[in-house]
């Protein structure tokens, strides 16, 4: 249903506006580190009761001993089984521990957090689906960035992430409509927020949305005018994004092959532009050959 997603960081810009940046490129390396497992353990030891000898060596009553020789060891290991562990419990510690850390966080803390979460996966959700309704705008945006990053196993929560198309934060609005992209049946409304987030002040913003945009399967003629116009956008990284998820479109992009060769002749263009227009250009020309 949908393309292979560009790297998942994609999602994951979120912070108070001056520490975004940063943390956007943690996150999107802490998607890539190690697994985390959540075991339960406990043990249960049992020990044969002694009798000591009688003065007359006379045996204790049988009775007594089969008494205490079995009674103890029951009542030891009924001591020491251990309590279920309640999954949601542990995503609700490590979810408010993220939360509590975003507007001062630690690097090292942040991303031990941030691991503990995105291992839980899919059992994260309905942590992460109540969180959508939190009061605080800071615990929806985070809600969502984990939403997001699930993607199709997301999809419990379909029906409160549609509801925050119209949150106050375009953090959390793109990463709901990014979300709601894998499924066919929200699509349509989601897709209308995603273009229209293609021209908002935020650059993370803006380069969340084009991204979600070029990796559906097919393309409106809407859709292509919004990735298209974010050719020339203001900031290197929004430029870089539409360019390659124009070249990702193959022959239905053909129209933006004037733009892309303008930049590709023009001087002050950076390598790193010219090198991806030169890349699009070539798999867009690829592609009408076929």
């Amino acid at each position: 249903m949908m393309r292979a997603s560009q790297d998942s960081g994609r999602f994951f810009q979120w912070m108070d506006s001056s520490q975004m940046q940063m943390f956007r490129v943690i996150f999107a390396v802490s998607l890539v580190l190690c697994t985390f497992t959540l075991k339960g353990c406990g043990s249960a030891t049992t020990s044969d009761s002694q009798q000591p000898a009688s003065s007359e060596n006379k045996p204790p009553a049988p009775t007594a001993v089969a008494s205490e020789e079995t009674s103890e060891p029951t009542e030891k290991a009924t001591a020491e089984t251990p309590e279920p562990v309640d999954p949601q419990a542990e995503v609700k510690a490590v979810f408010e521990k993220l939360l509590s850390i975003r507007t001062e966080p630690d690097p090292d803390e942040w991303i031990q957090a941030d691991k503990k979460l995105i291992a839980f996966g899919k059992t994260a959700v309905p942590t992460l689906k109540d969180a959508m309704s939190h009061t605080d705008s800071g615990a929806r945006e985070l809600a969502s960035m984990y939403l997001a990053s699930l993607g199709p196993e997301a999809k419990e929560a379909a029906p409160v992430l549609e509801k925050a198309l119209q949150d106050e934060s375009p953090f959390t609005q793109v990463n709901a409509a990014s979300t709601l992209t894998h499924f066919p049946e929200y699509r349509d409304k989601a897709i209308p927020v995603l273009i229209s987030l293609t021209e908002h002040p935020d650059p993370n913003t803006r380069l969340t949305a084009i991204y979600a945009l070029g990796n559906l399967e097919s393309q409106s003629p809407e859709q292509l005018n919004a990735i298209k116009a974010a050719i020339n956008d203001s900031d290197p990284d929004v430029q870089l994004a539409a360019i390659k998820v124009i070249g990702q479109m193959g022959e239905p992009a053909k129209t933006t092959l004037t733009e892309l060769q303008s930049l590709i002749d023009n001087t002050d263009t950076s390598e790193d532009l010219r090198e991806a227009a030169l890349s699009s250009k070539s798999q867009i020309e690829q592609s009408q050959k076929k």
